[in-house]
């Protein structure tokens, strides 16, 4: 390994360590919904208003919290409470309480137009 290789891997850390921060603001960003998938139905839930949800499972209930503009389960009525476990919901980052049936996936991003386009 020369001198020149050693020197391009430490900019390409550099740069992928300074570009972290502003990727995870991008996507934590700019969310203005999200869609709750139960054994009673689907429903959406604006997370512009701070609030708290009860969410009938298949073996109880799911708590889920929305706040600043991000959505999270607090409380779960099942074994292992991975869903409380695993923090805030970002896009394709869902919450899924699988024992209950319950899943949440962040939908919406304001302000944000077409990413793509296939022909």
């Amino acid at each position: 390994m020369t001198r020149c290789d050693v020197l391009l891997l430490a900019a390409l850390a550099a740069v992928a360590l300074l570009m972290f921060p502003i990727s995870s603001a991008v996507t934590s960003s700019g969310v203005s919904s999200a869609v709750i998938h139960s054994p009673s139905g689907t429903s959406g839930v604006s997370l512009d208003e701070p609030g708290r949800y009860e969410i009938a499972g298949a073996q109880g209930v799911v708590i889920l919290e929305v706040e600043n503009g991000r959505i999270r389960a607090v409380s779960a009525e099942c074994p292992d409470h991975i869903c409380v476990k695993s923090g805030f919901a970002s896009p394709g980052r869902p919450i899924v309480c699988a024992p209950n049936g319950v899943s949440v996936t962040v939908t919406g991003i304001r302000g944000e137009g077409l990413d793509a386009v296939s022909r």
